[in-house]
């Protein structure tokens, strides 16, 4: 029976975006997460930045003093350099602001992301900008003004600050039925300094299970070191005698959820938490490390294990050549 021709389209994008996926992932572990994380931030910038180009550019058919003021800032020279095209292109009606956007993002890549892209990590750095609330927040904030001001464009265009504002406040994403939605909606009610709070608690919860496991599986459960580890961070947990180092993790899992974080039966916050640690480079890296640390321990057990600060530092540390 022939596969329908929809489907067949569908998986092939969902082969596509799977072999993106792993060629990220193994490009993050050629750099520490830390500076990774720093070059996704800033490439993320870069994006909500093009994307305010391209929709004024588009909707005033020119380039604007305010843009030309603010490329000037940024890309000294550029704005010399691809004026032609984007006047070419008002004059044939090709899209002036897809070619601005189109001019300046490879300038971006090439110039400001240089040594991600010789060093063989600028895949990772595209995927992890694209899987953040924030860049998604761009995306669709562009494409909303993109519909309104091709409709009726505004008699005064928001200067880049106030582009970044709107972004910033962005609470309803392109596909309302996406799990990012769902995550921005689970946020959308409690303040930032809370949200922060709670993402270090969680992303720290799963860190500190990394080490914990290798450690017990290093030590058993009467682990001086974890007991002296949890008494600190965790007080009120202790060490079961008779479970297993996963069986344990999990155990203080729940146990966290429901006393440290006080979220054990808010399942939108879990999930939006989730979300957010699972796309972020510094969890995938600390898997990394500690995988790294599960081969090298057994055979190379080190005369002192280290405690969680030492192993965290390291793994910050941490990549491969």
């Amino acid at each position: 029976m022939p596969i329908p021709r929809n489907q067949r389209s569908g998986d092939l994008i969902d082969r596509v975006r799977q072999q993106t996926k792993r060629r990220a992932l193994e490009q993050a572990k050629r750099v520490p997460w830390k500076r990774l994380a720093e070059a996704v931030e800033e490439y993320t910038d870069w994006q909500v930045f093009t994307l305010w180009l391209r929709a004024v550019v588009e909707a005033a058919r020119s380039i604007p003093a305010m843009v030309e003021q603010e490329m000037d800032s940024r890309t000294p020279r550029l704005l010399g350099r691809v004026r032609r095209d984007v006047e070419a292109a008002v004059k044939n009606g090709d899209g002036a602001g897809a070619r601005i956007w189109q001019d300046v993002s490879p300038w971006v890549e090439t110039s400001i992301f240089v040594v991600a892209k010789r060093a063989g990590w600028l895949d990772a750095v595209r995927y992890y900008s694209s899987m953040s609330l924030r860049s998604m927040k761009a995306w669709s904030h562009w494409e909303n003004t993109d519909k309104q001001w091709c409709a009726a464009p505004p008699k005064y265009f928001p200067k880049y600050a106030k582009w970044q504002s709107e972004v910033a406040d962005v609470a309803q994403l392109s596909n309302p039925n996406s799990t990012a939605q769902r995550v921005l909606d689970a946020v959308r009610g409690i303040s930032d300094a809370e949200w922060s709070k709670l993402l270090n608690g969680f992303s720290g919860l799963i860190t500190f299970s990394l080490w914990m496991e290798l450690v017990l599986d290093i030590e058993g459960p009467t682990s001086a070191l974890v007991s002296k580890e949890l008494a600190v961070r965790y007080s009120g947990f202790s060490l079961s005698r008779t479970l297993t180092s996963k069986a344990v993790v999990r155990a203080l899992n729940d146990w966290a959820l429901d006393h440290a974080l006080a979220i054990a039966d808010q399942k939108q916050m879990l999930a939006a938490l989730s979300f957010h640690v699972s796309h972020h480079p510094a969890y995938p890296a600390m898997r990394t490390y500690a995988l790294h640390c599960h081969d090298v321990w057994p055979v190379e057990c080190p005369d002192h294990l280290p405690s969680f600060e030492e192993w965290r530092q390291a793994a910050d540390r941490y990549f491969e050549a």
